[in-house]
């Protein structure tokens, strides 16, 4: 649900895609006049696409002297943990309700293809990079199966937490083999339609991470 005008969101998509891309650098203060100059953007809308990030949790302000990187600590941990928990959670017991519906049997498959694409890549390059995009993919999946607008908002505002937390997690010795079998398991308790094993298995797989990544308060 996108109430951004034009330029707001040009603003937005442009700096948004700087900060993935990693053209911003951690710890340094950016100016908020100097950059929306050389992007060629109006105060105005940069101004207010600052805000929204900040908002995300990309971004953060300090007053009278610009912006910057935000990097995550325990409290974002925790907090993402939660809003995970809530979401997913939510989601996977519906798709185990529906676990016969020709929709979800298609969101199975779909599941299933990323599997196969992780367990490539731990045969292969072993990046945990391109893992990621796929761990990302299979759990936005699971969630965007549901179609509801307000579910996908949500999970948006904190998909770059989500994604740093999934990224983090994935450095530890063993995580990327692990995180295979985990959403193996999340997703055969679903195709069995077992509602309360699914439900158990998701919260056992967003929790695990929490104990690997080691973050300031």
């Amino acid at each position: 649900m996108n109430f951004l005008q034009p330029l707001q969101l040009k603003a937005y998509d442009e700096l948004k895609g700087m900060i993935i891309r990693g053209e911003l650098q951690p710890k340094r203060i950016y100016s908020e006049t100097k950059l929306s100059q050389s992007l060629g953007i109006s105060r105005t809308p940069f101004r207010d696409a600052i805000h929204r990030l900040t908002h995300e949790g990309y971004l953060d302000v300090l007053p009278s002297k610009g912006f910057q990187i935000h990097e995550m600590n325990a409290r974002d941990l925790l907090e993402t943990y939660q809003i995970r928990c809530a979401l997913e959670g939510f989601c996977i017991v519906q798709l185990a309700k529906d676990y016969d519906t020709p929709s979800a049997k298609a969101l199975f498959s779909e599941l299933d293809e990323l599997i196969v694409r992780q367990a490539d890549i731990i045969s292969t390059t072993h990046s945990a990079c391109e893992f990621a995009e796929y761990d990302v993919e299979f759990h936005k999946k699971i969630l965007y199966h549901l179609d509801n607008s307000l579910m996908q908002d949500a999970f948006e505002t904190y998909l770059y937490q989500m994604s740093k937390q999934i990224s983090l997690s994935l450095e530890s010795p063993g995580r990327l083999e692990e995180t295979i079998a985990e959403h193996i398991e999340i997703l055969d308790f679903m195709k069995m339609g077992a509602v309360g094993r699914s439900y158990k298995s998701i919260l056992n797989h967003l929790e695990n991470p929490k104990v690997l990544i080691h973050l300031e308060e």
